[in-house]
């Protein structure tokens, strides 16, 4: 299983994904906003959503898993 982590403290300002959606390493699977700039995360891996650990509005640390790839 891979995980999707936090690059950086921040905010969770939109989930584009839900629990097994199918992706590519490039698709955008959440909008991570940190210092008032958003950011697009993407999978990094193909797989299947397995498991989402945070929520739209969500406080994020470095580090914290956000999203689980099966």
């Amino acid at each position: 299983m891979n995980q999707i982590t936090s690059p950086m403290p921040g905010k969770i300002n939109k989930v584009l994904v839900r629990a097994g959606d199918k992706v590519t390493a490039e698709t955008q699977v959440l909008i991570h906003e940190a210092m008032k700039m958003e950011n697009a995360i993407v999978a990094g891996s193909e797989g299947t959503i397995v498991e989402i650990s945070i929520a739209e509005g969500d406080s994020v640390e470095l580090g914290q898993v956000l999203m689980t790839l099966g």
